[in-house]
C-alpha cells in the first residue's frame, strides 16, 4: 500500500478492518486522533519513536477514517480507506 501525507503525518491510504496501521508523526505532536464516524473520536498517545500503531475498527469496506494531528491552523488531516481483505 502506498503512503500518503507529508509534513507532520504519514500513513497508508488503505487498511483492512480489524487490523492496524503505523501512523508516523512529526516531532511536535503529542497525540493522534482518529474518527471513523460511528465510533467517535479516539486519541492515541505518540510514543518516543513517533510511530503510532493505529487500530482499524471492524467497519464496512469503503468507510473512511479521518486521522489528524495538531490543533487549529496547525492541524493536518489524512484519510485512510477501509478495504475488503483479499481472498
Amino acid at each position: 500500500m502506498s503512503m500518503q501525507g507529508g509534513a507532520g503525518i504519514s500513513a497508508p491510504g488503505a487498511a483492512a478492518p480489524g487490523g492496524s496501521v503505523n501512523v508516523r508523526v512529526g516531532t511536535n505532536d503529542g497525540s493522534v486522533e482518529s474518527n471513523s464516524g460511528g465510533s467517535g473520536t479516539q486519541s492515541h498517545e505518540v510514543p518516543p519513536s513517533k510511530s503510532v500503531p493505529l487500530p482499524i475498527p471492524v467497519v464496512p469496506p469503503g468507510t473512511m477514517i479521518a486521522v489528524s494531528v495538531g490543533k487549529g491552523l496547525r492541524q493536518r488531516v489524512i484519510l485512510i480507506e477501509v478495504i475488503s481483505p483479499g481472498p
